[in-house]
């Protein structure tokens, strides 16, 4: 018992067939209704994956890292924290032993890099450096609580095409 990899039903009989040349494991309704060849047998019974008995855990999980990153709005935190202590920019670079083109740069939204960014932190008292968070998450699934199957890619194909 398998998951099929056309419509997403769980835990049924999924049998090896090949579909638009892919060799794809697919329960006996998609095979039938697709019109896809006939499944493959070894001694007249159906070669079903194993992959369910597998349970890989992942080591790392690049998404929940718990590193800090440089704030998406850091140019507006030095700005705020310079003009709050009465500083103009000349001021400020003069303050860090830094050009003034560099801070200019850095107000107007160019990463600094690292060593800087620890000088401004301890010149302003600020904190530039934030937990970092995935921020580009995207839902695959049409609603239901399944996964997106191959089934459900070629709908969406189709369905642009008209």
């Amino acid at each position: 018992m398998s998951d099929c990899e056309l419509c997403g039903s769980n835990q049924v009989s999924t049998y090896r067939t090949k579909a638009s040349g892919a060799v794809i494991y697919a329960c006996m309704r998609c095979i039938e209704k697709l019109g896809l060849d006939k499944p493959i047998l070894t001694n007249n019974r159906p070669i079903t994956p194993n992959h369910n008995r597998l349970k890989v855990t992942p080591r790392n999980d690049i998404m929940k890292k718990s590193e800090k990153e440089l704030a998406h709005d850091f140019h507006i935190r030095i700005r705020k924290a310079r003009e709050s202590k009465g500083w103009e920019q000349r001021e400020f670079a003069r303050r860090m032993n830094e050009r003034l083109n560099i801070v200019q740069r850095t107000e107007n939204g160019n990463r600094p890099p690292d060593n800087l960014i620890k000088k401004i932190e301890k010149v302003l008292d600020i904190e530039l450096m934030v937990d970092s968070e995935p921020s580009n998450t995207r839902q695959t699934s049409t609603g239901t609580s399944r996964n997106m199957t191959i089934g459900d890619a070629y709908d969406d194909l189709f369905s642009r095409r008209e």
